[in-house]
């Protein structure tokens, strides 16, 4: 380096002499010169540096802050308030949700959220008059009248709606939460609006009040980003990439699908085809729409599958308003400037640029409060983090169902679940409890949802102590099948669920699911299709080495002609006292009107073994005294 230096003095005191102010004009004529070049300014170039994290926080923030267009907003603000007071009325007047749930069904028990356990539970009448004044509060916001009160009505009387019968549960609903919140934040009033309109009569309108900061937009976008790309994160699993259930189960019934796939391809593939297609195709879009909508050049491709995504779900699957709201979300990724340009609706737009003020000097940005930005941090962390929080728990989230909801794992599984309640009283015999006082959707729920089985067990404990003076012990004899797979244990039978805790974080009374590499699904499907030939059906069950299933077959009931098929493993029947090994792949013809009990031995794989009748699934589970949603539809 010393001998470094001296040379570079050299070579610059060898260049000649000049004038300093020759020098200093030669050196404004090159920047000049360059700097013309460049935008056609004499002014110097300025000198580049790395930016500070000081600076990145003003970017950042004046990204946040930069004033747009409020036109975006105010247009999905009218869809979706449009969209909740169809939804409202269409639950009160044609879906009996009152009466169902507050009225004539079922006037002992609601089901409710851990977290909101004493919500009140309001008269019949005055229920009516809450559905009206949230169906009222709608309509307001979609005219964006009062728009501050009708925000904040609809979000504190939607979620109580929501909060007085979990039962009612649906992803669906919870993002109409979310959104309701997110305007309670925002202005999306300041366009499009009898409120504009009424602010512009008065004289009131600025350039402030006809402008909304950019992260109004982004929050909502946000929001919907995420619906989309959790959802995708929670299709991530065997069922959905592999076996492709249950998009297999689910569109193999639609007729028009299952004829167009069996001219494509060979009959005996329709299925399985069938349901990868839709399963790659249900993952790819919920992976890649938040990104093909963020995106200009891809966005109006993402439109098109949005569309056909959400209209194939409307048809198939009846779910209600979620895809026209998921369809009125577009108009969200549209940039305001597009917006503006729409002829039906250029009239409301911004007259002034919303970046640059009317003499054409740029507008200053400000800071987001520190409260607003801490309220923006909290949400968009729990929205980044609560998807995940059924890694906290034991075991596969789509078998014990903790940590399921609030996640938008949405339409991930096709359940089947058979359930036999019995209650000992103290001192007593055990009795199978048939007077289940609760509604459809309470049972569909219940079947599916372990809080709210030990809910209702635990409310069947108070029920007795409270009408007989004695306690009594509630156990359930519950079988589920997920995914088209056997019906397995999903309780342990020996747990009396009275005597759970009911705030304890995790659910050890739950069975674990058995390993799919003890079940061959090709078989099951080859038996169902010679029992379908055969005039019957197959029902699947299959329990661990050591099992016992006891169970009867009633004789009040169209089943008549019941065998059991040994599928695998080590199976044999007990009927009266009499032991019948039953051996892989014959069957044996079972006595009606009497029990038996079903036996699982070996110290190896789980064992398999089909129900073969001749009614339907749900005469099937009545005969067995068992309630199910199929036996419960028949009523």
């Amino acid at each position: 380096m010393d001998q470094q230096q001296p040379s570079v003095r050299l070579r610059h005191d060898t260049r000649p002499a000049q004038d300093t102010s020759t020098a200093e004009s030669e050196e404004k004529t090159t920047n000049g010169g360059v700097n013309e070049e460049r935008d056609g300014k004499g002014a110097p170039e300025p000198v580049k540096r790395r930016l500070s994290s000081s600076d990145e926080s003003a970017g950042w923030m004046a990204t946040l802050t930069e004033r747009v267009d409020p036109l975006t907003l105010a247009v999905f603000r009218f869809l979706f308030g449009a969209a909740m007071v169809v939804h409202i009325v269409r639950a009160a007047l044609t879906q009996d949700v009152i009466q169902a749930n507050f009225q004539d069904f079922f006037p002992e028990l609601n089901f409710h959220y851990y977290f909101a356990m004493n919500v009140w539970k309001p008269p019949v009448e005055i229920t009516w008059y809450i559905f009206w004044a949230c169906a009222v509060s709608a309509g307001l916001l979609s005219i964006g009248f009062l728009y501050r009160l009708a925000s904040l009505s609809f979000f504190l009387l939607f979620t109580y709606i929501n909060l007085l019968e979990k039962a009612r549960y649906n992803n669906h609903y919870y993002l109409y939460i979310l959104v309701s919140f997110l305007f309670l934040i925002t202005d999306c009033n300041r366009s499009f609006s009898l409120d504009h309109l009424i602010a512009c009569w008065r004289g009131k309108k600025t350039e402030k009040t006809s402008t909304v900061p950019k992260w109004q937009l982004d929050i909502l976008r946000f929001q919907i980003f995420v619906c989309y790309f959790y959802g995708s994160i929670a299709k991530m699993n065997y069922d959905w990439v592999i076996r492709g259930e249950p998009c297999k189960t689910w569109f193999y019934r639609v007729e028009p699908i299952r004829q167009l796939a069996e001219i494509v391809v060979p009959p005996e593939y329709a299925s399985s085809v069938i349901g990868h297609f839709f399963s790659a195709g249900g993952l790819l879009f919920d992976l890649l729409i938040g990104f093909m909508l963020i995106s200009k050049t891809f966005r109006p491709m993402g439109f098109l599958m949005t569309f056909g995504f959400h209209l194939t779900n409307h048809f198939v699957f009846k779910i209600g308003t979620f895809p026209w709201v998921m369809m009125a979300t577009n108009i969200l990724f549209i940039e305001p400037e597009t917006v503006s340009k729409i002829p039906i609706l250029k009239n409301f737009a911004t007259s002034a640029n919303t970046s640059t003020s009317r003499d054409g000097k740029k507008t200053q940005t400000s800071k987001l409060c520190r409260p607003l930005l801490a309220l923006l941090f909290c949400y968009v962390t729990a929205q980044c983090l609560v998807p995940f929080r059924h890694w906290l728990y034991p075991g596969d989230v789509n078998w014990t169902m903790e940590g399921h909801q609030f996640s938008w794992r949405m339409m991930l599984n096709a359940e089947d679940v058979v359930l036999r309640t019995l209650i000992r009283p103290q001192g007593g015999a055990e009795v199978v409890h048939t007077g289940y006082q609760i509604n459809a959707r309470q049972m569909k729920r219940m079947l599916t949802d372990p809080e709210l089985i030990l809910q209702y067990a635990q409310h069947l404990g108070r029920g007795h102590l409270q009408t007989t003076g004695s306690p009594a012990s509630v156990r359930l004899d519950m079988w589920r099948s997920l995914n088209n797979r056997p019906f397995q244990r999903w309780v342990d039978p020996s747990v009396d669920l009275t005597t759970v805790d009911y705030w304890a974080f995790h659910y050890p009374w739950l069975e674990p699911r058995l390993p799919d590499s003890d079940i061959d699904f090709s078989e099951l499907d080859r038996i169902r299709d010679e029992a379908k030939d055969g005039g019957k059906m197959a029902t699947f069950f299959m329990d661990k080495p050591g099992g016992v299933f006891k169970t009867t077959l009633q004789a009040d009931g169209p089943c008549s002609n019941i065998s059991l098929l040994a599928v695998s493993g080590d199976v044999s029947v007990q009927i009266k006292k009499v032991h019948t090994p039953v051996p892989v792949g014959t069957g044996l013809s079972l006595p009606i009107g009497g029990f038996h009990r079903v036996r699982t031995g070996g110290d190896g794989p789980a064992s398999v073994w089909a129900y073969l009748h001749d009614c339907s699934p749900g005469h099937f589970h009545n005969a067995m005294m068992m309630v199910s949603m199929d036996s419960w539809e028949l009523y």
